[in-house]
């Protein structure tokens, strides 16, 4: 998720002004090319404490400035005598200093994590995916792009992660009979939720053989109106969404109207008896 615009330009605020004077204009051709992220803005954040921190141990650039030029000589290094104490040269960052670095980063990195969370908690979330409407389209839209829907086999509708089920059509597929029904009505349309009821998989398409469902995961099996059969783990029926066909004709899944398939209660229980035996599975 991109991070807001706002926050962006708060973070690159809190850089240093010689650090923004100097590399400000390409920081921001670098973020018209690339929309940033929450990654991006805590990386900015990172940088920016370290810019303020690590200016700290550093002479101030008017000094540098004023230190006269010297040649740089190789020389041989002359060996230090014993018990000399060795001075520390400006620039370099003693232990004491750097564990407290250390910890000022430390504590910043927190707050960060705890501000961006903070933001992203409060921010608006806009949702697109399931516990929306989905429009699939009209009857001769399905049929113009899978033909077979009208003989009974079912139409994926990928956003809303369902098969639509034609069940008249369905039913005679089955069977082992062969049926046409291009116009089926609101009520003879059934959306399956595609997603096991046992650990979440994705439930592929119906298998050749038996015209039925089985879950690759664990051999869950349903037949084609979704209903638990004896094979796999799974303890009830694939879910089912709303489904109904608007003023113009066209079909629409309701993944805000979700109900839970019917447990399996054995062979007796079904409310649609196929063609193959009970306990086979698809191979």
């Amino acid at each position: 998720m991109p991070a807001p615009a706002p926050a962006v330009s708060l973070v690159l605020r809190a850089y240093p002004r010689r650090w923004r004077e100097r590399y400000g204009d390409e920081m921001a051709a670098l973020l018209a090319e690339r929309e940033p992220g929450w990654r991006d803005l805590f990386d900015l954040a990172r940088g920016g404490l370290d810019a303020r921190l690590h200016r700290l141990v550093r002479p101030p650039a008017q000094r540098v400035a004023a230190m006269p030029r010297r040649e740089v000589v190789m020389a041989v290094p002359v060996p230090r005598p014993y018990g000399v104490v060795e001075t520390q040269p400006i620039g370099e960052l003693s232990r004491r200093a750097f564990m407290r670095r250390m910890l000022g980063v430390g504590a910043g990195i927190l707050a960060l994590e705890f501000i961006g969370g903070t933001i992203a908690f409060l921010w608006p979330q806009v949702r697109a995916g399931l516990g929306s409407k989905f429009p699939v389209g009209t009857l001769p839209d399905i049929l113009s792009r899978q033909a077979s829907f009208a003989n009974g086999w079912p139409y994926a509708v990928g956003p809303a992660r369902s098969f639509l089920i034609n069940v008249p059509a369905a039913m005679e597929l089955a069977l082992g009979n062969e049926a046409s029904v291009p116009n089926p009505s609101a009520d003879q349309l059934l959306a399956l939720y595609r997603t096991c009821p046992h650990l979440g998989c994705l439930v592929p398409g119906l298998c050749d053989e038996l015209k039925r469902f089985t879950c690759r995961c664990h051999g869950s099996t349903y037949n084609i109106l979704g209903e638990k059969l004896k094979e796999g783990p799974a303890q009830r029926g694939m879910g089912r969404f709303a489904v109904l066909i608007d003023a113009d004709g066209v079909v629409v899944i309701d993944t805000s109207q979700l109900t839970d398939g019917a447990l399996n209660r054995g062979p007796d229980a079904l409310t649609f008896v196929d063609a193959a035996p009970y306990e086979r599975k698809c191979e």
